[in-house]
């Protein structure tokens, strides 16, 4: 070293814990012993352990705060700040549907779980098929049964606000989660309207609540999702019917699936196969401009042993969820 400077020594490229560095001892009394060495593993465990370096702070003055190694739309390897929902936030986890990791186990961003606008619960009877005035005997409109015949067919499957709970003697008017009671007809659930709801997610039951023992169908349902944002509807049921020819409760499985939901009040019929003998085809109706729901999906029996269509009363119960 006598004789070069420091900028004209070879430089060391692969540096080892047994390596030295030469440092001056400010301690040191004899001014002939003050340069001393140290090993770079020493060296580091006092700046690890004794040093007012750490800890180190986690703020961009020290460190860098992105999420490294992150996998995106396919591509991999990605960089992204951290994202403000978690930036140095407390946060309830009851309010977070997904967490996000990157490759050191850092969580770098975060999705909110859906807020949840408002539940409406309904319950009553519905006259599966006649839709219209209740007489002065008290029955749902004429007591039927109706002819098979398509124009006929196409009013069966679905219920809407001129529907009556049916007056027999297992009949129950129609109750709300929200105060309304003893609805003659289900018309408060079809005034409802979802200007402020991106998404309406609705639970239906039905269960054989008529005084005809000649059917006994078992229960049913159907689970609805209607995007208004997106203009879909989806959706699957389970729809009981009752073959008197074999004395045999069938339920049919049935879908929705509409990518384009269009007009003022369109009939949306499910896909069900095998089951034009027994029911008609359960119907969901959304006037899409209005944003209304319009009319929901009953089972709708078909008497194949008289070749008629059945108006029976049918326990509803409903459950509205708007996001």
């Amino acid at each position: 070293m006598a004789g070069k400077k420091i900028t004209e020594l070879e430089e060391l490229t692969q540096l080892q814990n047994e390596d030295y560095l030469t440092i001056v001892d400010s301690d040191e009394t004899v001014i002939t012993n003050i340069n001393k060495k140290i090993s770079v593993e020493s060296f580091i465990t006092y700046l690890r352990n004794q040093s007012i370096i750490f800890p180190i702070q986690f703020s961009e003055s020290f460190i860098d705060t992105k999420a490294y190694g992150l996998t995106i739309d396919g591509a991999s390897d990605q960089v992204r700040n951290i994202s403000n929902l978690i930036s140095n936030k407390t946060v309830n986890l009851g309010d977070i549907s997904v967490l996000r990791f990157d490759k050191y186990g850092r969580v770098w961003s975060a999705q909110a779980a859906p807020e949840v606008n408002n539940v409406l619960i309904a319950s009553g009877t519905a006259a599966s098929y006649f839709k219209g005035h209740i007489d002065d005997v008290g029955v749902a409109g004429p007591p039927g049964p109706f002819p098979i015949i398509a124009t006929l067919l196409d009013n069966g499957g679905y219920f809407d606000e001129n529907t009556y709970y049916w007056p027999n003697d297992y009949g129950t008017l129609v109750n709300y989660s929200d105060g309304v009671s003893d609805e003659l007809k289900w018309k408060h659930l079809f005034d409802q309207t979802y200007n402020t709801s991106d998404r309406t997610f609705i639970e239906i039951t039905y269960s054989y609540a008529d005084a005809d023992t000649n059917f006994k169908p078992q229960p049913g349902n159907a689970t609805l999702d209607i995007n208004w944002k997106a203009a879909t509807l989806k959706g699957t049921g389970s729809f009981p019917s009752y073959d008197r020819n074999k004395s045999q409760s069938i339920n049919f499985p049935a879908v929705w699936q509409d990518s384009a939901l269009t007009g003022t009040n369109t009939k949306h019929y499910a896909t069900i196969q095998n089951a034009s003998s027994l029911l008609c085809v359960p119907q969901i109706l959304i006037n899409y401009d209005l944003r209304q729901i319009t009319g929901l999906p009953i089972p709708t029996i078909l008497d194949n042993q008289n070749n008629k269509i059945t108006n029976q009363s049918i326990a509803v119960n409903v459950v509205i969820t708007n996001e």
